[in-house]
């Protein structure tokens, strides 16, 4: 079990009075151009026990990510990965495939990037779909030489 690292002094007072705590966290996200209300009722974050301002920090980040790729209807990291390994292709294969970086599957895979929502469509038309596999497979085939 690892144990969850954040700064020991407040970045808003100073003071060095953080420990961790559960709040009610509420935010609106920006994507696609579209707003989501995301509410969190008990985020765990760093909070400072004497202004009491929160530092969000990698877990509670990831906390609001879940949260927000939930209430945008978006394919997990967890689903990305389990869907492109279900197509038995690499991360290399799967990027080459639908036209995108290697380094971009990654991102998804490890949930450091979210999708844009028509990306996320292709995915799960890709999961969903041998023939759409196959046809796009087939579409980035190199032309024979010498025809």
């Amino acid at each position: 079990m690892t144990t969850r690292r954040f700064p020991k002094r407040c970045g808003k007072c100073g003071q060095q009075a953080m420990r961790l705590a559960s709040v009610p966290y509420a935010v609106t996200i920006e994507h696609d151009g579209r707003p989501y209300r995301v509410e969190i009722p008990n985020l765990s974050v760093p909070q400072c026990a004497h202004c009491e301002a929160i530092s969000i920090d990698e877990e509670a980040d990831q906390q609001i990510s879940t949260a927000f790729r939930q209430a945008a209807g978006l394919l997990t990291p967890a689903a990305i990965r389990a869907g492109r390994e279900k197509l038995g292709r690499t991360q290399k294969e799967f990027a080459s495939l639908l036209g995108v970086g290697e380094a971009t599957v990654s991102r998804w895979e490890t949930g450091a990037q979210v999708q844009q929502r028509a990306m996320d469509r292709f995915l799960r038309l890709c999961f969903a779909s041998p023939v759409a596999v196959e046809l796009l497979q087939n579409d980035f085939q190199p032309a024979p030489q010498g025809t």
